[in-house]
């Protein structure tokens, strides 16, 4: 079978044993200021979500296949998607079973483009402040994160609660929203992949960075 881009979570970041991760963002602002301590921002471009992930010891024919994946993705030609392992589930629900088959979608937008309410949770269902979202809009994907501890009321329908960052254009309401392992499509950063080092039947030291790929 030939390989498919994007990876998909399965062949690639469901195989990886991550010993640690920080997940930010690279902001694309442009500042200025005065002397008596004012400073204005202007974004130049939509920040953009980042990885640095370190992988655990592994033995060495396990590291040769992630390394050849890597490989495979021709730097940052081609895309794959990665979650946050810090973020797989909702904090409240955290191995997805409260949320189960549940279809979610988006029910209404917030005037300030960085805000939302979602419908089809259970009733009571709970996102917290930190928990992340992945939305399909055409064949692109959002890659957001809940601003707001809100609950879903007896219809399973949430408040509108803040969002970051601000929504694409392309998101619109009646769109489906994963919060199970909910993904961001990326890129390997080029010239930031390490294959590790191996020493007898280990490699240890492998890593590599991401940055979101629109």
């Amino acid at each position: 079978m030939a390989v498919s881009y994007p990876y998909a979570l399965p062949p690639f970041a469901d195989l990886l044993k991550i010993s640690s991760v920080v997940w930010d963002i690279q902001r694309n602002d442009e500042l200025s200021g005065s002397g008596d301590g004012r400073v204005w921002q202007a974004e130049l471009a939509p920040p953009l979500w980042t990885g640095t992930v370190t992988l655990a010891d592994m033995y060495n024919d396990d590291a040769k296949q992630v390394a050849a994946r890597i490989r495979k993705l021709h730097g940052a030609q081609e895309a794959l998607f990665l979650y946050d392992p810090l973020s797989k589930y909702p904090q409240a629900d955290p191995d997805g079973t409260k949320l189960g088959a549940a279809g979610v979608s988006i029910a209404a937008l917030g005037a300030d483009n960085a805000s939302m309410s979602l419908n089809g949770l259970p009733a009571g269902y709970k996102l917290t402040i930190g928990d992340k979202m992945q939305i399909a809009y055409g064949d692109r994907y959002a890659f957001l994160e809940v601003s707001e501890t809100v609950v879903a009321n007896g219809a399973g329908i949430t408040p509108v609660f803040g969002v970051f960052p601000h929504l694409p254009a392309g998101v619109a309401t009646g769109l489906s929203v994963g919060l199970l392992r909910p993904a961001c499509k990326c890129a390997i950063m080029p010239g930031s992949h390490n294959p590790g080092t191996a020493s007898g039947p280990i490699t240890t030291g492998a890593t590599f960075k991401i940055i979101q790929k629109k």
